[in-house]
């Protein structure tokens, strides 16, 4: 068996180490994105989303309320024409209203089950996140110390490096 190790490109070890930070870079952007984007779901569903629908809704129930008072006012004064395309608009206004409603209810389930369903795999990307941000310094760190390790092995003149056991 040999007393000396043929070291003979350390930068090997160095460009995987590149590599490794490049990568743990990157990865760690992307996981942070999906977090952000899990946040901001959750408040256009919560929040913003539910705004608007009753926003959207107050303003139909209001056009609605509008309409039917025309066609009253259209009954009283027996204008056949007009009292016909007022209906029509009266019921398309009301199919809206209930799409709405419909929307609305999606919402709400949609919240109800958010954290069942999405936090359950955000929950992963977080634990992803933390393994890398731990595990893998580790290993950056490792590495840097076994290049470092290997660099001075190799450029030492001729004597092996001391052992760490004793005889």
């Amino acid at each position: 068996m040999a007393d000396r190790a043929h070291v003979t490109d350390v930068e090997v070890i160095e460009r995987f180490r590149t590599s490794l930070m490049l990568f743990l870079e990157k990865s760690s952007t992307a996981l942070n994105e999906v977090s952000e984007e899990v946040k901001r779901t959750r408040i256009w569903l919560q929040a913003e989303q539910k705004l608007n629908l009753e926003r959207d809704m107050k303003r139909k129930l209001k056009e609605l309320e509008q309409m039917e008072g025309e066609y009253f006012s259209a009954r009283l004064s027996k204008l056949t024409e007009k009292k016909t395309g007022i209906q029509m608009q009266i019921r398309k206004k009301k199919r809206e209203m209930r799409e709405l409603e419909d929307k609305m209810r999606a919402v709400q389930a949609w919240s109800r089950h958010f954290d069942s369903k999405v936090e359950v795999e955000a929950r992963k990307v977080d634990k992803l996140q933390n393994m890398l941000d731990s595990d893998m310094a580790r290993a950056v760190q490792f590495l840097n110390e076994a290049a470092k390790a290997l660099h001075d092995y190799s450029s030492n003149t001729g004597s092996p490096p001391p052992s760490t056991t004793e005889s």
